[in-house]
């Protein structure tokens, strides 16, 4: 394991700055938005046009690596995503930041896909579960991290659009000068919907439902930030604390649903992550500390759902049924996460901002509820029978969701 880390380093340093640069960019277009007097439903539909781009890329970009090959696809994309924050701060129009962010998006699943075909590479069943968590883990930790860059340069100004370019172009570095060979990217079968939906009814629901809280917490948290008076270092704690809780609590809740059936523990994080959602909107603007304890509290609780959810469908499906399952487990994670900041953002424009937490204790309300009403109609599983939990995340692409649905069939 070692050897395999110490051949990945330029991979994963390569990873930790594109997300530090990722994480600030989603944050920066937010808070940028918010002050340029952009509505609240435009901003939603700007950034939920970042999801339509990463569905477009995950077609288009195996496509262009069977036409040009993986090295060029990756210096292509890397380039593009660099290009995009400098387009942002030179266009302040919404309809050139729509386009541009789902450039980004597409980009940004391009890019993805070819690092984690490298990861892939090196992966072998004995390994895979641990380099996995570690992908995860640099992952998600350096989108924290790049939260916390908000706060030193004016949102208004160009310096941070700047800095968001300098790391996604200094991401691309150590990957492209690795004196690794091109990954091999193998797209694997499919399945139909229909037959997915006679086996995994609950997964897909439940990703589908998952993914609207998902999307609209990354697309439109830093726009009820704002708007609830929060400056720009606690704007920056307020999406890391979830970002955090979600890599602290993930591992121990998919330990513990692999002790029986998951479906309960999916129905009780369903009702600890509303009651959560609930309290942010009692609480006033000024309970900072608590805020962003709720915060942690509703990352970590909530983001493993999607993991949970995959492993559920890995319950019911054959290790090779479950591989060809995952692009479709993602195509609905996408729709879901494009269609989340659409609805918040109408509900917040329509109704209040407090609407943003309302409506993310509504999602998790109905989804604890069709899970209980699973759990009446469908006998339990076996504990033997059951897949194993594997860590995954809504951002990666289709190889490291495929890896993870691996994971879950060998265990």
């Amino acid at each position: 394991m070692r050897k395999v880390l110490f051949s990945l380093w330029a991979l994963f340093t390569g990873l930790a700055l594109l997300m530090l640069g990722n994480g600030l960019q989603g944050t920066l277009l937010g808070v940028r938005a918010s002050l340029s007097g952009f509505e609240t439903q435009v901003t939603g539909a700007v950034m939920a046009c970042y999801y339509v781009g990463f569905l477009l890329g995950s077609w288009v970009t195996p496509r262009l690596i069977r036409r040009v090959g993986p090295i060029r696809v990756f210096a292509a994309f890397a380039s593009l995503v660099s290009f995009a924050p400098l387009a942002h701060a030179l266009f302040v129009q919404p309809l050139v930041w729509a386009l541009v962010r789902m450039l980004a998006g597409a980009c940004m699943v391009g890019v993805f896909i070819v690092a984690e075909s490298w990861l892939n590479g090196e992966a072998s069943n004995a390994n895979r579960g641990r380099l996995l968590s570690l992908y995860i883990i640099v992952c998600q930790v350096s989108l924290a991290g790049g939260q916390y860059l908000l706060g030193i340069a004016d949102p208004m100004g160009f310096e941070l659009f700047v800095l968001v370019s300098a790391l996604c172009s200094l991401a691309a570095v150590p990957i492209a000068l690795s004196r690794r060979s091109a990954p091999r990217f193998e797209e694997s079968a499919t399945i139909g919907f229909g037959v997915l939906f006679r086996r995994i009814p609950l997964t897909l629901v439940g990703v589908l439902l998952v993914s609207l809280s998902y999307g609209s917490f990354y697309a439109m948290g830093p726009v009820y930030a704002i708007n609830i008076g929060l400056d720009r270092s606690q704007i920056a704690t307020f999406m890391a604390a979830a970002i955090m809780g979600s890599v602290i609590l993930q591992w121990p809740l998919g330990l513990l649903s692999d002790r029986g059936d998951r479906r309960r523990l999916i129905a009780l994080l369903c009702a600890l992550v509303t009651a959560v959602a609930l309290w942010l909107a009692l609480i006033p603007a000024q309970s900072s500390m608590l805020m962003f304890v709720l915060m942690f509290l509703y990352g970590g609780l909530s983001f493993p759902l999607y993991s949970l959810f995959l492993a559920l469908a890995g319950d019911y499906l054959r290790p090779e049924e479950m591989v060809a399952a995952c692009s479709k487990i993602l195509l609905v994670n996408g729709i879901g996460s494009a269609l989340g900041p659409l609805m918040v953002a109408w509900l917040m424009e329509s109704v209040a901002t407090v609407a943003y937490v309302l409506f993310l204790a509504l999602v998790h309300a109905v989804v604890g509820l069709i899970v209980l009403r699973n759990m009446y109609k469908v006998r339990d599983l076996v504990i033997g029978q059951q897949a194993h939990y594997a860590p995954a995340t809504p951002q990666s692409s289709i190889v490291a969701t495929e890896m993870a649905g691996r994971v879950a069939a060998e265990a």
